[in-house]
Formats: structure tokens, C-alpha cells, sequence
């Protein structure tokens, strides 16, 4: 004979409704769902709002890129004070907020161009709310990105909520992985985006390069310009610097705006440069492509085997530029390479473009001597970015 069960003559408990419980009143309180929806006839709409008028909306994720040396980190340097001092930004106004620039390299250079800012614009640095990062941020750990929104909040409690975040650049501060990759972009666009949402009103500015192959879009996965609310072009045009929006995603698009750059002379014997808004330029007669080669090749044995004479370019010696024109020169014999040399090296001279004194040869066009002073920095690989110490501010 079975035992008798004691729980069989308990009665069954009630049902349970997943989404209800009952709080001390014993009525049921409903659980808010996680997804929600608005009723668009309670959704309100807001005027565009800018950071810099024209130009740059407030909340918004944008990018500039260009070709290494074309003068992109001059014009994010331009931005970053004209909006941490509340100055116009070449006639356009800026809110002004505290600015977060995580710099990934030359960071001596960036010294210098801050200080040039200073000096050319008359406005003391002392109190600015700019703030430099002393390394790169791998975007892509998620450690390192949480590194960076903690800094960026804890300098945001005593200067206030940051107005702009500039990035530059992308590879350098992507992480251990392939700007090319699909995947792997959508994951660093994740993270900016989760830094961006923590600050609200903050504008995100990122600094990249061009394609290899198409110099008219960025490089890396198309994934990056899809995710951006605005970009920009830089290249070069002519003597001048010309920014060229590529998206404007809710705002009217801007018109090109041209700049050209101005030598800034500093303590000691620095020198950095400033840009200035200026006109389109008249076009000039279109350049032969040896001329190109020559002017090219030029400076490129500056950037390398320069003259220099206490830290200021003095020009190049007449063997160093043979040698980088010769290398790069399509001739098949050396007799044709020399010839073609001396042809274009003599034009140059006659045109006023360089002088020569004891063989070496010094360029007059302020814009490649301001790009040869201000070397771009040769650390960013095409897609990659090695491992880095976790971002500090």
C-alpha cells in the first residue's frame, strides 16, 4: 500500500503572468518593455543647431580626409580652437565647449601648431578648454574606448560637457584590426557612437586618409560613410588648401571653401604654419608630368635628406634631388634621366620657382614649404593600426 502524499491535497497555485507583478498593494504593476515606440504626433522637431554655423551640426559623427601631408590636421587643429576659444572659424561662429582631441601621433607637431594658432590669432591658450590625448586609443578594445570616455567625463566635470571630439587619426587610433573590414568598422562606428551618446550634443570629428586607389572617397569600408551625418574632402588646389563636403546628411551643403597657409615663426627657431580663408585661386597653367615628377621627387629628398639650419629649411641638395628623381623617373637609360633633369630643374629656375646657392636648391612655394617644416607623420598603415597603450588624457 503506497504512503500517503500530504502536498497532493494542496491547492493549485494561480497563474503567472510573465509581464506582471504585485507590488505591496497586491494590485498588478506592469513591467515597461525595453523596446518602446512614440506616437509621431507627439514627436518635435528642432531648428539645426550648430557647432561651427555652416558647417558642422551639434550631435553629429563627421569625418574629413585627404591625401598624407595635404594639411587635414591643420584644419582639425583650426577647428579645435576656434570652438574651444568661441572664436569664428573664418567668418563662421561657433558654439563654444570644451574639446577633446585624441591625437595619435606628432604630437610635437601638434605643439607647435597649437602654439602658431595662438600667435597668428592674437587669443592666449591659458584656460582653454582643449585638451590633448597623450596617446593613441584603440577604438576597437573595449577597454581602451571605456579609457577614454572616463577621461573625457572626468575633465567634463570641472570644463564642461565636451562641444567636439576629434579623432585623428582613424588609423591610429582604430585598433588591432582592418579598417577594410566590414565587421570590424561597424565595430569601431559602435564605440564612437557609445562615446558619443554618453556626451549629449557633442559633435564627433574624425581625421582619415584618402583610398589608395580612389582619391575622391575615404578608405576603409564603406560602412564608415554610411554611418556619418557629414564629411569632407581636403586636397590641394593649386597654392591653396580647398575643403570640399562629400555629405552633409541633414543640413544644406556648404560651398567649397578655399584656405591658404601662413609661416608662423615661434620661440627659438620653430616654425609651424596657420591657414587663412582666401579666394578660389586663378588657375594656373597646368604642370607637365615631369615637372610634377620634379616637384614631387623634391620633396620628398627634403622630407628625407633636407638641409637644415637650426630647425629651419634651407633646401636640398642638387645630388639628393637626382637621386629621388632618377629613382622615380621612367626613362630607360640614365643619360635620358639626366637630361630630362637638368631640362626641368633649369625650367624651374628660370620660372622663379627655386633659387640655388652652393648646389642646393630651396623651393618658393609657401605651401610645400610649410608641408616639408611640418612633415606628416609616416606611422599610420593602410587599414591597420598596431596595438597601443590604452588612451590617457
Amino acid at each position: 500500500m503506497n504512503a500517503h502524499d500530504p502536498f497532493n491535497d494542496l491547492p493549485p497555485l494561480p497563474p503567472v503572468d510573465a509581464y506582471q507583478d504585485e507590488g505591496n498593494s497586491g494590485q498588478p504593476i506592469s513591467k515597461a518593455p525595453t523596446f518602446q515606440f512614440v506616437a509621431v504626433g507627439d514627436l518635435q522637431y528642432r531648428d539645426p543647431e550648430f557647432t561651427v554655423d555652416g558647417l558642422i551640426e551639434t550631435e553629429t559623427l563627421g569625418l574629413i580626409f585627404g591625401d598624407p601631408g595635404c594639411g587635414k590636421s591643420f584644419l582639425a587643429v583650426d577647428l579645435a580652437l576656434s570652438v574651444a576659444t568661441g572664436n569664428d572659424f573664418h567668418g563662421n561662429t561657433t558654439k563654444q565647449g570644451a574639446v577633446f582631441f585624441i591625437a595619435g601621433e606628432g604630437h610635437n607637431g601638434l605643439a607647435r601648431r597649437f602654439a602658431a594658432w595662438s600667435e597668428a590669432r592674437g587669443v592666449s591658450l591659458a584656460g582653454v578648454p582643449l585638451f590633448k590625448s597623450e596617446r593613441a586609443a584603440q577604438f576597437l578594445d573595449g577597454a581602451s574606448a571605456k579609457a577614454v570616455t572616463d577621461a573625457v567625463t572626468s575633465l567634463a566635470a570641472q570644463h564642461g560637457s565636451p562641444a567636439m571630439i576629434i579623432i585623428d587619426t582613424l588609423a591610429r587610433n582604430f585598433g588591432p584590426g582592418d579598417e577594410n573590414n566590414t565587421k570590424e568598422m561597424s565595430e569601431f562606428i559602435v564605440a564612437i557612437d557609445d562615446m558619443k551618446a554618453t556626451f549629449p550634443g557633442c559633435c564627433v570629428l574624425i581625421v582619415h586618409h584618402s583610398g589608395h586607389a580612389d582619391k575622391q572617397r575615404a578608405r576603409g569600408a564603406m560602412a564608415l560613410k554610411g554611418a556619418l551625418d557629414f564629411e569632407f574632402r581636403v586636397e590641394k588646389d593649386g597654392t591653396s588648401l580647398k575643403l570640399v563636403n562629400t555629405k552633409m546628411k541633414d543640413a544644406e551643403a556648404p560651398q567649397d571653401v578655399f584656405f591658404s597657409f601662413r609661416q608662423v615663426d615661434l620661440k627659438g627657431s620653430a616654425k609651424s604654419a596657420v591657414l587663412d580663408a582666401t579666394e578660389a585661386p586663378e588657375r594656373n597653367p597646368r604642370m607637365t608630368p615631369t615637372q610634377k615628377l620634379a616637384q614631387t621627387t623634391y620633396v620628398d629628398a627634403a622630407r628625407l635628406n633636407g638641409v637644415w639650419d637650426d630647425g629651419a629649411f634651407r633646401g636640398v641638395h642638387l645630388d639628393q634631388w637626382r637621386e629621388f628623381f632618377y629613382a622615380k623617373h621612367t626613362a630607360d637609360n640614365i643619360d635620358a634621366k639626366s637630361k630630362a633633369f637638368q631640362r626641368v630643374r633649369r625650367d624651374m629656375q628660370s620660372n622663379g620657382m627655386v633659387t640655388v646657392q652652393d648646389d642646393v636648391y630651396l623651393i618658393h612655394d609657401a605651401d610645400i614649404q610649410a608641408g616639408i617644416v611640418e612633415q606628416p607623420d609616416r606611422q599610420d598603415i593602410a587599414g591597420h593600426s598596431g596595438t597601443c597603450p590604452p588612451a590617457k588624457a
